[in-house]
């Protein structure tokens, strides 16, 4: 069964990065943050077995720049749409399209997301119809589909707090499958810089393999984690 798995990035510049990564490091810093994420993240997920690995790229033009913090491993596809949930079922247009029957996306930039839980999602949607990622902070972090269901992401406000809850209550009204995989944090401002800088202080005194060595060493140079 074809599966496809997907990540959005923007162009590193700073008007592409969370306003709150650029209030809280400046706007040179809060860039090479965010490309320190990306790029952790497209190393560890380029192991990651997926018949399908999309890496989705905006604004129009970004290409290039956002090619530089991949790897050979990802294909690059331009976000289409005028909206964050028309962009989502666009994306899943595009998995369908390429035979998948099992689409994972991943909607952070958190760089310490756990393997497990995508590996947990592609699992669950063998059985469910639509699997949710939340995060600690009322939104979300993870989206997967195994069928066609484009009208679940049009028209939901993917900006706010409440995203979670409305895609929870749509997968009600439209008679889903709902599969959840456990909450995770997102990096958006000062609060999850500082929980970032403690997980990274956790992961090296663990000696954990899972740890985005990029990210690690930028904090360090950037005095957020010792």
């Amino acid at each position: 069964m074809s599966t496809f798995f997907g990540m959005l990035a923007a162009d590193p510049q700073a008007r592409s990065v969370r306003p709150g990564l650029v209030d809280a490091l400046g706007a040179p810093a809060a860039v090479k943050v965010y490309r320190s994420f990306i790029m952790d993240l497209c190393e560890r997920f380029s192991h990651l077995s997926a018949d399908n690995r999309v890496l989705a790229y905006a604004p129009r033009g970004a290409r290039k720049s956002v090619a530089l913090l991949a790897s050979r491993q990802w294909r690059l596809v331009q976000q289409e749409g005028g909206s964050r949930g028309q962009v989502l079922a666009n994306l899943f247009d595009c998995a369908l399209r390429l035979g998948a029957r099992r689409a994972v996306l991943l909607l952070t930039a958190c760089p310490t997301v756990p393997d497990a839980f995508i590996i947990e999602a592609f699992d669950r949607l063998l059985i469910e119809d639509v699997v949710l990622g939340p995060t600690t902070q009322g939104g979300l972090y993870l989206v997967g589909l195994s069928l066609e269901r484009p009208e679940l992401f049009l028209g939901v406000d993917f900006g706010g707090p409440g995203v979670f809850d409305a895609l929870v209550g749509r997968a009600d009204a439209f008679g889903l499958v709902l599969g959840l995989v456990p909450h995770w944090y997102e990096v958006e401002d000062r609060a999850g810089l500082d929980l970032l800088a403690s997980h990274l202080r956790a992961l090296a005194l663990a000696g954990s393999d899972a740890m985005p060595r990029r990210t690690q060493t930028l904090f360090q140079k950037l005095k957020l984690v010792r």
